[in-house]
């Protein structure tokens, strides 16, 4: 027994199992907690995601509204005193030059003072370009810098708070925990699996049917479900078939549906199910110049998978023109009809239905699919 909805759950996180909170065949609803991962990491990062979009969204509002006036009159009166300082250095340049010419200042008081004198104007000149800027506020491109930086701290908040979150590691779907592959301590890795999650309200019968029927089943037929578990018959349809048939086991799989979804056995319980089907025929008739003969071994030429294979075949009755194959065909196998002038096996050909000349359309054998093939 299998379910319709299996959620396949994995950690979007790597870190530190703290608590697994269910066993297998628990039953879980939607959005419950499986497990907890260590969060105090995760903790963190975002504290520091906080504290970086916080800083961000400061300087984004500091520039787009311009600087405060506070801080315009502070660098003012800044330019004021340096401007006071500098003055009062120039007014002693024309005395101490007329000293420095007579011998009365050394020569390395002189220097002393040219420096102090062109500290004076720097200071000057700095605080009035930082006065000149204030005033004229912030370069588009700077306040457009500083979005850029907030969306960005802004997302990365964001990511921190999302890997916060998958520190809990939930069920997307109510059902039962059929497989648990996780324990408190371990260390796992994003994207492991480690649980899994069936719908027992979802419940599909899986099984197999051989190649010889394979063809005679379809979608919607009706069948009957045997559960080991309930002990019970009940009725049942085909709802899914497989693509192709099982090469180790030479049989088709296909998923059976309880027509009633009440009570119904629990997964990973036994059943089996039986879908009548009229009787294989025991032989067929085919036209003698279909069979071919290869080292003293009757074949025909089938069609698998689009492709040409030969299938040896036994002659149970000789007609002349008809032979009566018991040995070798199944129902829905294409028999090539055309000589087979340079066919051969792999190649890949094209199916056209054979259509009998002189009849309403109908196959001599109704229950074998025969066909005309083209080469290409």
């Amino acid at each position: 027994m299998v379910s319709q909805e299996i959620a396949h759950i994995h950690s979007e996180v790597t870190g530190l199992v703290q608590k697994v909170l269910v066993r297998e065949g628990d039953a879980v609803s939607a959005g419950e907690v499986l497990a907890e991962l260590d969060p105090v990491d995760f903790q963190l990062n975002l504290s520091i995601a906080t504290a970086e979009r916080e800083r961000a969204q400061a300087d984004f509002e500091r520039k787009s509204r311009g600087y405060r006036p506070e801080d315009v009159d502070t660098i003012r009166a800044r330019l004021e005193n340096a401007r006071a300082l500098y003055l009062l250095e120039e007014t002693n340049l024309d005395r101490n030059r007329t000293l420095h010419d007579s011998g009365v200042m050394t020569d390395r008081d002189w220097v002393v003072f040219q420096k102090r004198l062109d500290a004076a104007k720097a200071l000057v000149n700095s605080a009035s370009a930082e006065l000149a800027k204030m005033l004229a506020g912030y370069e588009t491109y700077d306040i457009q810098e500083a979005s850029a930086t907030l969306s960005l701290a802004r997302s990365r908040e964001k990511l921190a708070q999302r890997d916060l979150e998958q520190t809990h590691i939930r069920s997307p779907i109510k059902g039962v925990v059929t497989r648990r592959a996780v324990e408190t301590g371990q260390q796992v890795a994003s994207m492991d699996n480690i649980f899994e999650i069936q719908d027992p309200d979802l419940v599909w019968l899986f099984a197999e049917i051989g190649e010889k029927n394979a063809s005679r089943i379809d979608i919607g037929q009706a069948a009957e479900i045997h559960s080991d578990a309930t002990g019970s018959l009940a009725p049942g349809r085909v709802a899914r078939l497989g693509k192709a048939l099982n090469f180790s086991t030479h049989s088709l799989p296909l998923w059976i549906a309880w027509k009633e979804t009440i009570d119904l056995p629990p997964i990973g319980s036994f059943a089996y199910a039986r879908i009548n089907l009229d009787p294989l025929p025991e032989s067929y008739t085919l036209q003698r110049q279909w069979v071919h003969l290869n080292d003293e071994n009757h074949f025909v030429w089938v069609v698998l998978d689009g492709t040409l294979s030969q299938r040896k075949v036994a002659i149970a009755e000789d007609h002349g023109d008809e032979v009566v194959i018991r040995v070798g065909l199944e129902p829905g196998t294409p028999v090539v009809v055309s000589p087979p002038s340079d066919f051969r096996v792999g190649m890949a050909v094209e199916v056209q239905p054979y259509i009998p000349i002189g009849t309403d359309g109908s196959s001599p054998a109704p229950s074998l699919s025969l066909s005309d093939m083209k080469s290409y």
